[in-house]
């Protein structure tokens, strides 16, 4: 039973008379109850630090549950469809229990012993302690910037909601031949904004990506900010914990920003602003002169030292 929602690959039609000549169908070479144990436990010694942290503000029970509730979003994620708090509380208890679910988690959340700022400490603490390994043992890190909008197209009572442009709705009303012309403005809708810091090792032996911060804002209500303030908080942030120590990575999007010229004084060589096409492998030796037919957005800011 604990194997019967495994995929297995499925075995070629073979004609009837080589029926008697089949081989047996092939498994994965895993049992789905051990894998799963492994899983919740590797979870649980990543979550350590903080969840000692959460024991010491809320009651041990509200901490079981944050764990139970991280490992059920890691379990039934799904790119197109959120999960609803009824669904989360039915998979946290049993169908059968879904309200007394729902009451757990809905006691998490409104608990006013802790914020979310203790989830930000711990991802920046991490990365930072990873660094410091790099530094260390002679590595380097690249800071790679993102960002991004979160839609709420259905929200409206929201807090901190604010319009940002709707990728879907561009990509659904992109011009097709034969149908009519779609809309020239853009389409907003209701929407919380991103940016993210993404700490990553310059070979694979250093491991795999850490996330470092991932701030969300609005540009309207009470707490409404303004997006190169955002940035400016959060280099400010690099500044004074990292120093010279990564090389920060700015996307398209990013490369002719403000906030690329501030950050090549952070970086103990370069500045790197990538496009598509450009690979980071070919930044470290590529030359300002050779990219100066480019446009602004594709362009290498290199320091001296690099010549």
């Amino acid at each position: 039973m604990q194997s019967q929602y495994l995929i297995r690959r499925e075995a070629p039609q073979v004609p009837p008379y080589e029926a008697g000549r089949r081989e047996a169908p092939q498994v994965p070479p895993y049992e789905a109850g051990p894998m799963a144990q492994g899983l919740g436990e590797a979870l649980a010694r990543f979550l350590f630090p903080l969840l000692v942290e959460l024991d010491t503000l809320l009651d041990k029970r509200l901490v079981r549950t944050f764990l139970a509730t991280i490992q059920v979003m890691i379990t039934f994620r799904d790119r197109a469809n959120g999960l609803l708090l009824s669904e989360l509380g039915a998979y946290l208890e049993t169908p059968d229990k879904a309200p007394a679910g729902t009451k757990r988690l809905s006691n998490l959340l409104h608990s006013c012993k802790w914020t979310a700022r203790l989830i930000a400490c711990f991802l920046w603490q991490r990365a930072s302690q990873q660094l410091e390994e790099w530094t260390q043992a002679g590595e380097e890190g690249l800071a790679i910037w993102d960002e991004s909008v979160w839609e709420k197209p259905e929200s409206q009572q929201l807090e901190g909601l604010c319009a940002v442009r709707s990728s879907k709705a561009k990509r659904l009303t992109h011009y097709k031949p034969g149908y009519y012309s779609p809309p020239q403005k853009p389409i907003c809708v209701p929407g919380l904004q991103w940016i993210g810091l993404l700490l990553v090792g310059r070979s694979a032996q250093q491991g795999p990506p850490l996330l470092a911060a991932m701030r969300w804002w609005s540009a309207r209500g009470v707490h409404a900010s303004f997006k190169r303030d955002e940035e400016a908080k959060l280099l400010l942030t690099c500044a004074a914990q990292w120093g010279r120590r990564v090389v920060h990575v700015f996307d398209q999007g990013e490369a002719s920003c403000p906030l690329a010229g501030p950050a090549r004084g952070l970086g103990p060589a370069l500045c790197a602003q990538l496009s598509q096409g450009l690979s980071a492998a070919r930044c470290a030796g590529q030359q300002t002169q050779s990219l100066a037919h480019r446009s602004w957005p594709t362009r290498l800011t290199c320091t001296p030292d690099l010549g």
